[in-house]
């Protein structure tokens, strides 16, 4: 399977091909990549732009979710189908991530330690004052199998 990015948008992208190298996909898990790589090309939106505790720096959210993602899967080594950065006006509120269960899967402590890497990237990449209020409000969902009404 080849990947096919959109020029304007190599964020999601390089996620999808960063997410891929990490294991080699098999059954299962290879449809949903393939499902998830279709929507992403299909949904292309502007960046937002994210405060940070630096002042007249800022960061992108695709950024984020991209390294979201990519710390999640090295801590837990389960697939992230869903990111989102709740933001009011450019600070970071909430975080949402969607994950991928598998059989025997201790969901607790695989959350604990998924909201432990959440909180490291918010740290590093927007700052402890500014990611302080997205810290306390992690919320993880897992699911055995992905659907288009993730978290609906």
């Amino acid at each position: 399977m080849t990947l096919q990015f959109d020029d304007a948008d190599a964020t999601d992208g390089w996620l999808i091909a960063a997410a891929r190298d990490l294991d080699p996909p098999s059954g299962e898990v290879e449809r949903l990549i393939a499902s998830i790589t279709t929507t992403v090309t299909r949904a292309v939106r502007p960046a937002h732009t994210l405060n940070t505790d630096v002042d007249g720096v800022k960061m992108s959210d695709r950024v984020v979710k991209a390294l979201l993602a990519t710390a999640i899967r090295a801590a837990i080594g389960r697939l992230v189908v869903y990111a989102q950065l709740v933001d009011d006006a450019g600070q970071v509120t909430a975080v949402r991530i969607g994950l991928v269960a598998r059989y025997r899967d201790d969901l607790q402590e695989m959350s604990d330690r998924a909201r432990d890497a959440v909180r490291d990237v918010l740290a590093a990449t927007l700052g402890e004052h500014t990611s302080s209020a997205a810290a306390a409000d992690i919320h993880v969902r897992w699911q055995d199998v992905y659907s288009r009404d993730w978290l609906n």
